[in-house]
Order: structure tokens, then C-alpha cells, then sequence
């Protein structure tokens, strides 16, 4: 009762109010007639057990390491599985299976939208920018967006990119001065990434490293920590159950716009600044303001609606990416001293033209694979938007014996994407629950049965809704991780200490047994001496 009444910003104890209790009962009477009511949905494909009757299957994937609940119910029935959503709000079809994914994604991929639970939240976390955008709106939008982040655009952005990390490493030397020192790692790299995107995306310095950008950073990791709670998880069920919801003052959904209220006005300050600072006609700038401020297709509020996007999407989830590669290496002491070595071989400091050259440089690139593969953000959703069929690669063999090698949806019918489940099929990688590099030096699946986005997995998505900054977060991770392997050694706090991740916007790492401190990654750094 404490908990909903918090939930609810109530200034006495539920108990109080008899009303509350009606409505609630009544609240929960709808919903669970409409449940009983509704047609049965996905026929024939598995259901796991139902956890609980009120909570359907979600609370236990919501309330365990990312992945976990759905990995185990996917090895043991399928890559395609249906659950129950909680608040008896219907039936949703889970899906790893690469062939549906390709449809979903790519050749349907505007039939196929966000739900009516994810959009509104993306719209209040970072507004109607490029995440949030569907259809036509979206197609504009990334053809508005797409020159900020070519190919030769991210190329020129690698000097900003290596001064970033140099600075880090610096300050990681003077931490570790007197020998070495437990960081946490999660901050550091949030740091670093915001102050990149700063100055590669926004001509701005967040100066981080020396305490700026805190009001962002805050709000972030924040809004990360209050999402994995029960109120989190209580919030998300309600609005599943019923959208309408999201108009009520209740505390969790509310302020789930608190990053977009402390960025827009900076977005604001930078889009006035870029004006006057005559960046549109001098063609100062190559960073994403000025390059969107030259062609001048987006309005002032889609611009920064994009900023917001941008720097959310942008610093912490590459952060994530970072932190989660570190982590792997300090569990694998044989694998960072190969990667150490490799570096060193080259005897200078790597070129990006040398962090790109496969040939000169095969373990790291494998490292780099396979923490994105292992790591990845958070899952995706769609809802149909008519009626279809979706494609399976893997088909379903029913108790009866027959094989379903498609699936009949219907207009409205919600699908889950557990994108670290896809990255991690056992089906398709053996042992895919295992961070391993080597895998990527051998014999790879078979394409067929690999997703078709950046090196066959589902990191960035695939088809026209993949991660657009996909090349800018490739760079950042590869010159972080070099700089700093090549200086330091991590390595865990003791034998017992292990870190699991829960899903915000991203993987965000939370220690086991410090669960109330939230995204936290502390790891042993030690200056590395040859």
C-alpha cells in the first residue's frame, strides 16, 4: 500500500480513501473483463508458465537481469513465444526469430510502429524527434538528419573523439596515482561520451571530466534508477493496460519528462548561438547543429527535439557499451592481456585507420563485436498497424506435431523484440550467453539464420529505423577502449563481485547486492607498466 500511495503522490495513507480502493477495484474489473473477453491470439505458438495471474509474465522479465526470464523461456520453447501482459491487458507475441525480425523491421517496417505504451513515452523523455517520428514524419526526418552523420562526417569528428580520450585517461592517471583505485566506471565513461557528442554533435563544451553537465547526467542515470523499480515497473503496467492513464499527475509518469525539461533550454541557448555565431553561411561547423542549421529543412522545435534525442540516445547508450566492455575484460584477464598486447605491437599510438584494419588489428575488432553483440540496448516493440502475416526462419512445432512456419497478426497486436535474445540465440550461436571474441576470428552462423543489421545483430536495428549515429558510436568505443587498455588495467573489486543488467533506454549495469545505488560499475584501475 506504501508503495502505490507513493506512486500516486497521495499526502495520506491509501487506507484513507475508500474512493481510491473503489476505483482501483473498478480499474482492475475492466481490465479483467476485456482479458476474459478478448479473442485468443498467436494460436499454437508456446506459452511458458503464467508467474501470476495480476502481473502476467512482464514483472518477472522487469524485475530480473535483462534478458534472463525471456533467454530461458526462449531456449526452452522456441525463439518465438507468446505472454501475458500484466493488468490483464492481452497476449504479446515475443520474438528472436531472425526472419520475423527482417520483416517487422525492414520490409514492413512502417506497418509495423511503436506501441501505443513506447511512443508516448519516447515523446516524453526526449520529444517528437527522430525515435519518437513514424512514417512519412520519420522519412523526412532521417533524410533531414542523415548528412550530420555520413561516413565522412564521422571521419573528421575523430580528432575531437581522441582528445575526449586522452583527457580520460588522464584523469584516470591521476585517480590511480598512488597506485591503484576502485572507479566507477559507468560514471567515468558517461563523462566522456557527453563530453564528446558535445563537441562533435553540438559545438558545445559539457567539460564533464571537470564536473560539468551534471543537471544531464543526474536526470539521466536518475530516471534510469527510477525505472527499475516496482513504481517503474507499476507505471509501464498501467499505461500498457490503459494509455489514457498517461493525463493523470501520477509521479512516475510524470516525471519521465525531467531529462527534456533540463535539456530544451540548452538546445534552445545552442540554436541561438549557431545563428548568430554565422555558422549557416560560413560553413564553420561540421558538427550535427551546424550541419542542420546550414540546411535549414528542420524547424527550430524538430531541431531541438533532435538535440534532446541526440544527446540521450547518443551519450549513454555508446557509455553503456564502453562500461559493459571494460567489465568483460576485467573478468577476463587473458583476453585484456592479448588485446593490451596487440595494441602495443603496433609501437605508437593506433591511427582510427588502424582501429578500422581488420587484418592489422583482428582481436580487438573481435572484442569490440562481440561486447555489442553481448550488450546491447534495450528491447524493441511494434504494434501492427493492419492485418499481416509474419515469417518465421525457425517454425514452431505444436504438441500435436504441427510445424507453424508463419504467423497470422492482427491489426493491433503488439510484438516484443528482445534484442539481447537475438544477439545471444543459442540456437544460432551455441553458446551464445558467453562473451567469447574468438568467435568472431572463426566460422561465423550461417547468414540465414543471422538478423541483417551492423555484423548480423541487432545492436543498431536494421532496416530505415537503424540506429542512425551507429558509425560515431563505433569510433567512440574503439578509441576509448584503445587509449585506455593501453594505459591501464581493470580488473574486479573481488572474487564475488558480479554485475547484472537491467533495461532503461539502454543495458544500464547494476552491482548485485548494492541494487540501491542503481547504475553503478566500480572496477579495480591500475596503471599498466610493461
Amino acid at each position: 500500500m506504501a508503495v502505490i500511495s507513493d506512486f500516486l503522490q497521495l499526502d495520506r495513507p491509501l487506507s484513507a480513501f475508500p474512493t481510491y480502493a473503489a476505483l482501483i477495484l473498478a480499474f482492475l474489473l475492466f481490465i479483467f473483463l476485456r482479458f476474459i473477453l478478448a479473442p485468443e491470439k498467436f494460436k499454437g505458438v508456446p506459452q511458458p508458465p503464467l508467474p501470476s495471474w495480476i502481473w502476467g509474465h512482464m514483472h518477472k522479465t522487469h524485475n530480473t537481469p535483462a534478458g534472463e526470464h525471456y533467454g530461458q523461456w526462449i531456449n526452452k520453447y522456441g525463439p518465438t513465444i507468446k505472454i501475458n501482459a500484466p493488468l490483464f491487458a492481452g497476449k504479446l507475441l515475443v520474438t528472436a526469430d531472425p526472419a520475423a525480425i527482417h520483416h517487422m523491421f525492414t520490409t514492413r517496417c512502417y506497418d509495423y510502429t511503436k506501441s501505443d505504451l513506447i511512443r508516448p513515452f519516447v515523446e516524453r523523455v526526449v520529444g517528437r524527434g527522430l525515435i519518437w517520428a513514424e512514417g512519412d514524419l520519420h522519412r523526412l526526418q532521417r533524410k533531414q538528419v542523415v548528412p550530420a552523420f555520413s561516413p565522412e562526417v564521422v571521419n573528421r569528428m575523430e580528432p575531437a573523439v581522441s582528445e575526449v580520450s586522452h583527457k580520460t585517461a588522464a584523469k584516470l592517471s591521476s585517480m590511480v596515482a598512488e597506485g591503484e583505485s576502485i572507479i566507477d566506471m559507468h560514471d567515468m565513461m558517461g563523462k566522456t561520451t557527453l563530453d564528446i557528442f558535445g563537441l562533435v554533435a553540438l559545438n558545445h563544451d559539457f567539460n564533464c571530466l571537470e564536473g560539468g553537465g551534471a543537471d544531464i547526467r543526474h536526470q539521466v542515470k536518475q530516471q534510469a534508477n527510477d525505472f527499475i523499480t516496482f513504481s517503474g515497473f507499476l507505471a509501464a503496467a498501467m499505461l500498457r493496460a490503459i494509455p489514457a492513464t498517461a493525463r493523470l499527475p501520477i509521479k512516475s509518469i510524470s516525471e519521465q519528462g525531467s531529462i527534456r525539461r533540463v535539456i530544451s533550454p540548452l538546445a534552445r541557448e545552442l540554436i541561438v548561438r549557431g545563428k548568430n555565431e554565422g555558422e549557416v553561411s560560413e560553413f564553420k561547423g561540421n558538427d550535427f547543429m551546424s550541419t542542420m542549421l546550414r540546411n535549414g529543412e528542420m524547424t527550430d522545435e524538430n531541431l531541438i527535439a533532435n538535440v534532446v534525442t541526440f544527446i540521450v540516445a547518443g551519450y549513454d547508450s555508446t557509455s553503456g557499451s564502453i562500461t559493459w566492455g571494460l567489465y568483460a575484460l576485467a573478468r577476463n584477464q587473458e583476453a585484456q592481456t592479448k588485446l593490451r598486447e596487440e595494441l602495443l605491437a603496433l609501437g605508437r599510438e593506433p591511427t582510427v585507420k588502424d582501429l578500422t584494419n581488420m587484418e592489422q588489428l583482428p582481436y580487438f575488432e573481435a572484442v569490440c563485436k562481440e561486447t555489442l553483440r553481448m550488450y546491447p540496448v534495450t528491447d524493441a516493440e511494434r504494434v501492427a498497424h493492419e492485418d499481416d502475416v509474419i515469417p518465421l526462419r525457425f517454425p514452431i512445432i505444436t504438441p500435436e506435431g504441427e510445424q507453424i512456419s508463419a504467423i497470422p497478426v492482427k491489426k493491433g497486436d503488439t510484438m516484443i523484440i528482445p534484442i539481447i535474445c537475438s544477439n545471444r540465440l543459442n540456437a544460432v550461436w551455441g553458446d551464445g550467453d558467453t562473451w567469447r571474441p574468438e568467435r568472431w576470428l572463426g566460422e561465423l552462423p550461417p547468414k540465414d539464420q543471422l538478423v541483417q543489421g551492423w555484423a548480423n545483430m541487432l545492436t543498431f536495428s536494421e532496416g530505415p529505423r537503424s540506429c542512425i549515429g551507429f558509425r560515431l558510436a563505433i569510433l567512440e568505443m574503439k578509441v576509448i577502449l584503445a587509449t585506455l587498455i593501453r594505459r591501464f588495467v581493470f580488473s574486479v573489486p573481488s572474487d564475488d563481485f558480479e554485475v547484472y543488467g537491467r533495461y532503461f533506454a539502454t543495458l544500464i549495469p547494476v552491482v548485485k547486492g548494492q541494487d540501491s545505488k542503481g547504475a553503478y560499475m566500480p572496477l579495480k584501475v591500475t596503471p599498466y607498466e610493461e
